[in-house]
This record gives structure tokens, sequence and C-alpha cells, in this order.
């Protein structure tokens, strides 16, 4: 029987782990989740882009307010 060495164990593993990484996200099918939090500047500028897109929609009438807990919203 072969014994190994926990040393050479560690050093197998970090060899083959960056072609095994690749091969798991080329696999993936389903969405890539975020895995760091967005920057301060990034999390103002996506909050300016939805409450524009959102005033848009109130404008057009795709949006309307039928009470305080009832909207109706058009999709295309």
């Amino acid at each position: 029987m072969r014994e190994w060495k926990a040393e050479d164990i560690a050093k197998q593993v970090a060899e083959k782990m960056p072609e095994v990484n690749r091969s798991i996200i080329r696999s993936r099918k389903e969405r890539v989740i975020r895995r760091r939090s967005r920057d301060p500047e990034e999390r103002k500028i996506l909050d300016l882009l939805c409450k524009r897109e959102w005033e848009k929609a109130l404008a057009e009438g795709k949006v309307k307010i039928l009470n305080k807990r009832e909207w109706y919203c058009e999709f295309d």
C-alpha cells in the first residue's frame, strides 16, 4: 500500500486546482453568483439608473399606482 504525506497531497491539489476550477466554471449553466460587494460609486450609479427607469415607466403610464399597496405594471 502506498503512503502519502500531507505535503504531497497539498502540492498535487494546488497543481490541479486551476484546471479543475476552469472546467467547473465552463460546465455551469446557471448564472454566476456575484461574490464581492459593489463599490459605493457603482451602487449610486445603479440606483440612479433604476430611479430614472421607474420615473420613465410612471410617465409613460406603464406603471399605475392603484392604492398604497397595489400597482399595475405593463410588461413589454
